[in-house]
């Protein structure tokens, strides 16, 4: 106990240490070493990033010469190497050297995967990021001074390969753990054997167990369903509350997702006494904001290697310095894996700004057939003040009907009255939806029980588990599929107003 008591205290005094030299970061030094080092790449020459150095103005000169892009843009650009037909490495082509992994990321509603590169140095900054993450915590809470305290790493499958042509591809959790130093697998949990499985149910199944039987985990990662399913189904397994059965656990690291719709659950779950830290990360940045422990928001880090701009609703680019509270910014990023000016399909909405303090995140990722610009969150925020809570949902438009249609993970349709609240929450979230279902344009939406999710997931061909976010958004073309698949019968239909 003795010596416990001093490592902890000596694992404190490392972590105010490394968090107090944690300052602002110098914008024009982050992207003048990004250019410095991809100068003589194929993009680096054809955009000029030698000539940019030498400009005083060096923001100026870089936003002026490059070119604002996004996924479609960029394998434009690598057109010849034909990354959509297959995944090879890239060599010399926008960073400096050969990049040979990628991040499986989800694309726009067609669910169309995107591969975003994935360079050494971007797995180096992402796990320095990842370490200033977990100082902070553990300043609140020393006793996750490892090693007599474990991180549960909940990752997507780490059954992964090269593929014939040497290049490595996965979600982003499944890399940063199948790429992460040996040294960290004393201390970080579950085992390859267990992070390997196959399927999610199975590794579900394992994950419990292994909680069950390991008293030193201290902090668990992952995605706030994929925790809340864990959690649920060791107290359910135990019988007993998680607090005897996970007597260590003080830390809870989510992102992914937003946890509004799962914070309550659970807080019932864990306590008091586990801390909640949020964090947001992105294929394309790694690591970009997370919460200080006491603090409100995330604090925005521009210290990892990334450069980031911001694009304001009416497309003004500006640099983050000028952001305003409030504000949702398209958010563009040039970074050490050699992607420029990039739109990575994200929102930020800043609380503060000095410091930046980011207070959600929310996605390009649209439902607008109809043109109603129905977002990821609103859905979310409408489903969250419904009772019953149904927490896996998918919406897509139903064209022929000129409506939508809420596909709800549960064995029984709800009642109509419920649907009506479902629907009412969303018009008071979005007046564009609410203006075109008053006036008639979209009619009132369908829902669709479903009772094996399982069997949802793999009609649309995603997997569960890992930290694979549930499809909110559905293109009309699988909307029609999964109309057939189930059929009218389990539909029910709310009742215009």
């Amino acid at each position: 106990m003795i010596l416990s008591g001093l490592w902890q205290n000596a694992a404190r005094l490392w972590a105010r240490h490394r968090t107090a030299k944690q300052g602002a970061a110098d914008r024009s030094a982050v992207l003048r070493k990004l250019l410095t080092r991809a100068r003589n790449t194929r993009y680096g020459k054809q955009y000029g990033f030698a000539e940019i150095l030498g400009e005083h103005d060096l923001y100026s000169a870089f936003s002026s010469r490059v070119p604002v892009i996004d996924y479609d843009h960029w394998v434009e650009w690598l057109d010849d190497l034909g990354p959509l037909k297959r995944v090879i490495p890239l060599d010399n082509q926008a960073w400096p050297g050969r990049i040979d992994t990628f991040c499986l990321s989800s694309g726009t509603t067609s669910g169309r995967t995107k591969y975003v590169p994935y360079s050494r140095e971007m797995a180096a900054v992402n796990r320095r990021a990842a370490i200033d993450l977990f100082a902070h915590a553990l300043v609140k809470a020393p006793s996750l001074a490892p090693p007599a305290s474990k991180t549960l790493y909940m990752s997507g499958s780490t059954q992964i390969q090269r593929n014939e042509h040497g290049a490595l591809g996965g979600d982003m959790s499944a890399l940063t753990k199948y790429l992460s130093p040996k040294i960290l697998e004393s201390i970080t949990l579950p085992p390859r054997h267990i992070s390997d499985t196959e399927p999610w149910s199975a590794r579900l199944e394992k994950l419990v167990d292994l909680c069950l039987a390991e008293r030193s985990i201290g902090a668990i990662s992952g995605i706030p369903i994929w925790q809340l399913t864990l959690l649920e189904a060791i107290r359910q397994k135990a019988g007993k509350p998680l607090v005897e059965v996970m007597p260590r656990l003080r830390l809870l690291i989510h992102g992914g997702m937003s946890i509004a719709p799962y914070r309550d659950r659970l807080r019932a779950l864990l306590g008091d006494e586990v801390i909640f830290q949020e964090v947001y990360a992105a294929s394309e940045t790694g690591i970009s904001a997370f919460t200080v422990p006491g603090e409100a928001g995330m604090r925005f880090r521009e210290d990892y290697d990334v450069f980031y701009e911001l694009e304001a609703p009416d497309e003004t680019i500006i640099q983050p310095d000028r952001a305003q509270p409030g504000i949702a910014y398209a958010l563009l990023v040039s970074s050490c894996a050699g992607l420029w000016r990039y739109r990575i399909g994200d929102r930020v909405v800043f609380r503060e700004t000095d410091p930046l303090i980011l207070d959600y995140v929310t996605r390009d990722k649209t439902t607008s057939t109809f043109d109603e610009k129905v977002t990821e969150k609103e859905l979310e925020l409408a489903m969250a003040a419904c009772d019953p809570f149904i927490p896996d949902f998918s919406l897509g438009p139903y064209v022929p009907g000129r409506r939508h249609v809420w596909f709800l993970m549960t064995p029984e349709t709800p009642p109509n009255d419920w649907l009506e609240t479902l629907d009412r929450n969303l018009r008071a979230g979005n007046e564009d939806y609410d203006d075109y279902r008053g006036d008639g344009r979209i009619e009132a939406p369908f829902a669709v029980a479903v009772p094996d999710r399982g069997a949802f997931l793999k009609q649309l061909g995603r997997e569960e588990g890992g930290q694979r976010k549930f499809p909110r958004l559905l293109s009309p073309q699988e909307v029609e599929t999964l109309l057939d698949l189930y059929g009218h019968g389990r539909i029910a239909q709310i009742r215009a107003r």
